[in-house]
């Protein structure tokens, strides 16, 4: 892109944008088929808070598998409810809006991370929340290094896998978690060891136990397209048919009322978290290993531990999920007219 062009554009963004609410930029492997429902959802979850969220830029990586598509449709559910229960009178940004900010494509993603990241400022940094793998996000912050001061990342399930012998026999400790894909040319590279960078490894399991996530599923469909929306996606996954939503704990980070932004070690909807290697990576959080021993620069000399790791982790998210929840309806019956 021609350096005057983009100038314009990052002009453009400060002029249009202001700086009370926290800019996100998403990079999700939705798609229409195969693979999980959870990023169809948590696409409907984000646009229920844009709001309270400045959306600067959704990438669906998987284009050959539809991702495009399936954005569209989530829009469209949002179209409905724009215009049948007056959303733009409650700060919510036009369908059309929404649209220009999909990703047509690998260039057209980096063009506009690039701009969003530009226009942010230090003490309103651009989120970067990856749902999925880290292919593309890595491909972008390997070509711009020097973003990633402007950026705060976050990612889901892009670190080891939990894997009990019965699932993972032999060296369960080695194997990457489903989106690992990417993570460790960004993780093993010095250039983003001060990258400020919270990776929810197991915490977000948290979303999926219980008859919390089936309760909700049942009741957010009583909310306009986008809740039967939800709905909708599951429809060929009977397995997932729940409020599934497991990349939007990237959000709840942001949009809890009492989070400190800076600071993923107070418990907050997202779960809890730690910093495991202060002196190395000054800006690095993962999942919090509680009372749990735990070698975090060598899990394997602590694999024994996984189970109760695992379910510490996920407990951070559990015992912060009810109050979500509560947030999540009271929104909703306000913004569709039911209070």
């Amino acid at each position: 892109m021609k350096k005057w062009l983009l100038l314009l554009l990052v002009m453009f963004f400060f002029a249009f944008h202001g700086i009370a609410k926290p800019g996100v930029f998403i990079f999700t492997d939705i798609n229409i088929g195969g693979g999980d429902p959870d990023d169809r959802q948590s696409l409907v979850h984000l646009l229920w808070y844009a709001d309270e969220l400045e959306i600067l830029g959704i990438v669906p990586d998987r284009w050959n598998k539809q991702g495009m598509e399936a954005c569209l449709m989530a829009v469209e559910s949002y179209r409905k409810d724009f215009k049948t229960y007056g959303f733009e009178k409650k700060g919510y940004p036009s369908p059309d809006k929404v649209t220009k900010l999909l990703a047509a494509d690998l260039q057209d993603a980096e063009n506009k991370f690039q701009t969003a990241a530009l226009a942010s400022t230090a003490k309103n940094p651009l989120y970067v929340l990856v749902w999925g793998n880290m292919n593309n996000a890595g491909k972008i912050l390997e070509k711009h290094p020097e973003l990633t001061n402007q950026i705060r990342l976050i990612t889901i399930g892009t670190g080891l896998k939990y894997g009990p012998e019965d699932e993972l026999p032999g060296e369960a400790c080695n194997v990457p978690n489903w989106n690992g894909p990417g993570r460790n040319a960004i993780y093993n590279n010095p250039r983003f060891n001060e990258m400020w960078w919270l990776e929810i490894n197991w915490t977000y399991n948290g979303m999926f136990s219980g008859n919390g996530p089936k309760e909700m599923f049942v009741k957010l469909s009583a909310f306009g397209n986008m809740g039967q929306h939800i709905q909708f996606v599951t429809k060929d996954h009977e397995w997932a048919q729940y409020f599934r939503v497991g990349d939007t704990p990237s959000v709840l980070y942001i949009i809890d009322p009492k989070q400190n932004l800076v600071d993923p070690t107070e418990s907050n909807w997202a779960g809890k978290f730690k910093k495991p290697f202060p002196s190395v990576r000054p800006n690095y959080y993962t999942d919090d290993n509680g009372p749990v021993k735990w070698d975090y620069s060598d899990p394997c000399k602590t694999w024994d531990n996984l189970t109760d790791m695992y379910a510490y982790n996920k407990s951070t998210l559990e015992k912060e999920r009810p109050e979500m929840y509560s947030a999540l309806i009271s929104k909703l019956e306000r913004i569709y007219g039911r209070e």
